[in-house]
């Protein structure tokens, strides 16, 4: 039997078809020429030798009898012709959706892609063969933090959002550190900084919310369905947050960038709202428009001293409350003292 190589360009649609239809011709016996296939499909005789030859690619064991003058299968084909075809940069390009996948946690999809790319590595010809194990080792997808429980429920979840069925949670509420049972409308699942969120309209709270999914003690899908709001739009939902941490009212956040700082800052989009404006001392004033200031907090903590928080009064104040407080954790004024300085970095 001819060697089997699925290498080159992948396959439109009528194409796929005429294959399939020309290893029906050729199962069934009758005399096939180009000419005779080619005024049947209404292309041209080269198409129909190109396609012949992208048979025997495949493993097809196609021949031809000069003295009958017809093309004939050699021996029995019964196999499913493999008619996605992939080329190197197309396979790695599943590679790095597997990795990008694994790095959100253990997910369902990461072991299907990783099952789909041995399959579809084991379809390329010997010379552009690619090992997935080798491509694993030269690429690396790290989204810092992520889920220490598995996420044995986001199956469910897209379907039950899919179907547009109620479903039932046993939900950990981190912020009350409490189990709390409700039912919700699933809308949408969105994947956050290595963490998978459940966006639905909460029955209990009557509002939209979101579900951490490695938070999900337990979940049933029930047989009621509901209706989508009409009204509510993901992107419009999602965007105005700085994170996943959201609430009613938009604020105007104001921060300036030390110049040391305004250095790595200016090379990120953090938010889509964002204007920078430089300053003639090298510093960097950013400007957002957000839904929710503690993620945002959070943000500016990160960067101590290196970061101000200009406005709102409401967020400086809990910045400025917040180094109070490490100050006191520490000991307040401890190194204000040159010597103290000293010990402290011989210690």
């Amino acid at each position: 039997m001819a060697e089997r190589a699925t290498g080159g360009c992948s396959l439109r649609g009528p194409q796929i078809l005429r294959l399939q239809r020309l290893l029906e011709w050729l199962r069934s016996g009758r005399p096939l020429t180009t000419t005779r296939a080619a005024r049947h499909f209404e292309v041209s005789r080269r198409t129909i030798a190109s396609d012949i030859e992208y048979l025997r690619r495949l493993g097809v064991p196609v021949a031809y009898d000069r003295r009958r003058q017809t093309y004939y299968l050699e021996e029995p084909f019964t196999e499913n012709l493999p008619l996605i075809a992939l080329d190197r940069a197309e396979l790695a390009a599943f590679l790095v959706a597997r990795l990008a996948l694994e790095a959100f946690g253990d997910t369902p999809d990461a072991a299907l892609l990783e099952a789909a790319v041995e399959r579809l590595a084991a379809h390329l010809p010997e010379p552009i063969h690619v090992d997935p194990d080798t491509l694993t080792r030269t690429l690396r997808f790290e989204m810092g933090p992520r889920p220490r429980t598995p996420l044995r429920y986001l199956d469910e979840l897209r379907r039950a959002a899919a179907e547009q069925r109620v479903v039932h949670l046993h939900y950990y509420a981190n912020y009350a550190d409490a189990l709390t049972e409700r039912d919700v409308e699933p809308y949408a699942i969105v994947a956050h900084q290595s963490r998978w969120y459940l966006v639905a309209y909460c029955r209990l709270r009557q509002a939209m919310r979101d579900f951490r999914i490695d938070r999900i003690q337990h979940l049933k899908l029930r047989e009621e369905t509901f209706a989508r709001r009409p009204d509510f739009d993901l992107e419009a939902y999602l965007g105005p947050a700085f994170g996943m941490h959201r609430d009613e009212r938009t604020y105007a956040v104001h921060l300036r960038f030390s110049p040391y700082q305004a250095r790595w800052i200016r090379e990120e989009q953090w938010h889509p709202s964002q204007v920078l404006v430089e300053r003639p001392d090298g510093s960097l004033d950013v400007h957002l428009q957000v839904t929710g200031l503690a993620d945002v907090a959070r943000w500016v903590l990160s960067y101590g001293a290196e970061c101000e928080v200009v406005g709102p009064p409401v967020l400086r104040h809990r910045i400025a409350s917040e180094a109070r407080r490490m100050a006191e954790r520490y000991g307040v004024g401890v190194y204000d003292r040159p010597s103290a300085l000293r010990d402290a970095k011989n210690h």
